[in-house]
């Protein structure tokens, strides 16, 4: 049984330490307090495009 709760807790921690970056880099983005970065993305994107007129 300890051992049980050992490795629940070593995997626990595990995946906080590995998940930790991820989650800080993207709650900005899910939460929309970066919204300005990804309208200036979607604006770059639209205006980089290939015209129609040949």
């Amino acid at each position: 049984m300890f051992w049980l709760i050992s490795l629940i807790g070593i995997l626990q921690f595990g995946f906080h330490w590995i998940l930790k970056p991820a989650i800080d880099l993207t709650t900005p983005i899910f939460e929309a307090h970066a919204i300005w970065v990804l309208s200036l993305f979607l604006g770059v994107y639209f205006f980089s495009g290939r015209s129609q007129f040949d």
